[in-house]
């Protein structure tokens, strides 16, 4: 059987179908160009601190959780454990964090920022701070919410995809 659609209606399904991918593919651009801005945002910050980008979010995830072991860092930042043990051991030999073996579990070994690691993460989170509240003076008060729950709420729509989907790339899945 087939259906027939009037012409409005064709025309109405084309102008849906070609407005969807103009926001679409507007929203990527927009996503390209805050990804741009991100990366050298974050590199500017991270060279101040005299730490790579990896170690710069290891460390402040350390310290929002207090002390940790590698499975749950991996877990926060999303990296596979040697790739994290590789940045632990560098931010360990510049006296950042400090590393103790459970002693119920010597395979299990608890992450905490030193005194130093704690000035340094200080140092990191003041300069950031400064930095955002400068890009927040150019978003208007009334919009300031929005911006921190749409940013979030990206993010994690963007993990759920990702974990769903194994692979966008040339029509691989």
């Amino acid at each position: 059987m087939r259906l027939l659609l009037d012409n409005p209606t064709v025309a109405y399904y084309n102008y849906c179908k070609m407005k969807h991918n103009t926001d679409i593919r507007t929203f990527r651009r927009g996503l390209r160009s805050l990804e741009n801005e991100i990366v050298r945002t974050l590199s500017d910050e991270t060279a101040c601190c005299g730490v790579t980008r990896a170690q710069c979010h290891l460390l402040l995830e350390t310290e929002f959780q207090g002390t940790a072991n590698l499975g749950e860092l991996s877990t926060a930042l999303e990296l596979d454990k040697s790739t994290l043990s590789r940045t632990v051991e560098g931010l360990s030999k510049n006296g950042l964090i400090d590393r103790q073996d459970d002693p119920e579990n010597r395979r299990k070994v608890s992450i905490r920022l030193t005194p130093e690691g704690k000035i340094k993460t200080d140092y990191i989170n003041a300069l950031c701070d400064k930095a955002y509240e400068r890009v927040f003076t150019f978003i208007p008060e009334e919009k300031q919410a929005l911006v921190i729950d749409a940013v979030a709420l990206l993010a994690e729509a963007m993990k759920k995809s990702r974990k769903k989907e194994t692979s966008i790339c040339c029509g691989k899945k």
